[in-house]
């Protein structure tokens, strides 16, 4: 069975997830909370970092600003292997 970890690491938890759901999803079913609004890459209130991995976006692209290279919005975006974040 393919599985993704998510790895925490300022509040040290790592999630073991199978199912093909956002990543704002896994983090929401892990009541691990995070500010969101629009969840569809518009607002980028989500906007968190990715430390180590790849993700991919469910959209084309999205239209909030990223302002660094390592930023991504979790609500339109999926884990693509292992992944290290930190909220």
């Amino acid at each position: 069975m393919n599985h993704t970890i998510i790895k925490i690491i300022n509040i040290k938890k790592k999630i073991i997830y199978k199912k093909n759901i956002s990543l704002l999803l896994i983090l929401k079913l892990n009541k691990i909370n995070i500010e969101y609004q629009c969840q569809s890459g518009y607002c980028g209130m989500c906007r968190i970092e990715l430390v180590k991995g790849k993700i991919f976006y469910l959209i084309k692209q999205p239209m909030a600003a990223l302002f660094k290279e390592t930023e991504i919005f979790p609500c339109c975006c999926k884990p693509n292997g292992n992944i290290v974040i930190k909220i």
